[in-house]
């Protein structure tokens, strides 16, 4: 997940801002979980899935140098990768004091001042999505191979097809509509690392269980604090 040095140049901004290899691997372990939550409950509809397969479809599996020059204390760029950056930051973290809290953990888990917070996350977001554009890979270039050409209808990238062909509910070639949400949402859970189960489930667990849970869990670390204080008495 870290930056290739393409012709030095990578490597020559991050010494600059005095970023460490540790340091950009400590930050991206702490955005990845919360990442991988986001991305499992925004694939849980239809448009946001496709939303998530257009951005894997422009993820690079590098950084250039343009994507780090924040680190540097640049004013961002108004390039591609400056753009694809915030589109990522738009789409899973939604909301700016979402984002601002997210981002000053990883400032905070890499050591570096709060004042970067904002500016390197759209940075931290494209090397994660570069990531989970890799991982995916293969997996979601087995339902492109056997998806037909769509001529004029095509969007000019196979991954943009795909996003369109699921954002209309549509299905193609041997998935049915159902079936190929399916299969994408799989490829896509598989390399992000969270559990490929439907919108039900999903609200089963989160929405009714899990706020059940934590008074429990309450209740029993109460009662085991008060056994073990009338046990020392």
């Amino acid at each position: 997940m870290l930056p290739q040095p393409q012709a030095g140049q990578v490597g020559a901004l991050l010494t600059c801002a005095g970023v460490t290899t540790e340091q950009w691997q400590a930050a991206l372990r702490a955005l990845q979980s919360e990442f991988a939550w986001q991305l499992e409950k925004i694939t849980l509809s239809r448009t946001g899935l496709a939303d998530v397969v257009d951005l894997i479809g422009r993820s690079d599996h590098t950084m250039s140098a343009g994507d780090v020059a924040a680190l540097c204390g640049e004013a961002p760029k108004a390039n591609g990768h400056a753009t694809h950056g915030h589109a990522i930051v738009g789409l899973l973290l939604d909301g700016t004091d979402h984002s601002g809290a997210l981002a000053a953990r990883a400032c905070r888990a890499a050591g570096w001042r709060a004042e970067i917070a904002m500016a390197v996350l759209p940075n931290l977001a494209v090397a994660i999505m570069a990531e989970l554009a890799s991982r995916s890979h293969k997996c979601l270039g087995d339902v492109l191979n056997v998806l037909p050409p769509l001529g004029r209808r095509s969007r000019g990238s196979p991954y943009a097809d795909l996003a369109d062909i699921v954002r209309r509910g549509c299905g193609a070639g041997p998935y049915a509509p159902a079936k190929l949400r399916r299969a994408v949402r799989r490829c896509i859970a598989q390399a992000a690392g969270f559990p490929a189960r439907g919108p039900l489930s999903w609200y089963v667990q989160f929405i009714l269980v899990r706020p059940l849970l934590r008074p429990m869990r309450t209740f029993i670390a109460r009662t085991s604090l008060a056994r073990a204080v009338a046990s020392d008495g």
